[in-house]
């Protein structure tokens, strides 16, 4: 989740690294998905364009990825490292 004010991310962690969440769905005649003790990360923010114009004419603070700013990309890479 980012901190606007502070310019960095602040990370929850919702399921102990040794406990299986199952977050990803492996639906009958879908996708084959690991769906054996992975980790998932989400990323508060956008990707969609048109969600992002709307929120910036709303004046709420977001990032959206594809511009991300350095302190949040850095805020990925430290969680990952």
């Amino acid at each position: 989740m980012p901190d606007f004010k502070a310019k960095r991310l602040k990370a929850c962690q919702h399921f102990d690294v040794d406990r299986s969440s199952r977050a990803l769905v492996n639906l009958r005649g879908g996708v084959e998905t690991n769906t054996c003790n992975v980790s998932q990360i989400e990323l508060v923010g956008t990707c969609d364009p048109t969600t992002h114009a709307k929120w910036r004419k709303a004046e709420y603070s977001d990032i959206y990825w594809p511009e991300a700013p350095d302190w949040a990309l850095q805020g990925v890479a430290d969680l990952l490292a």
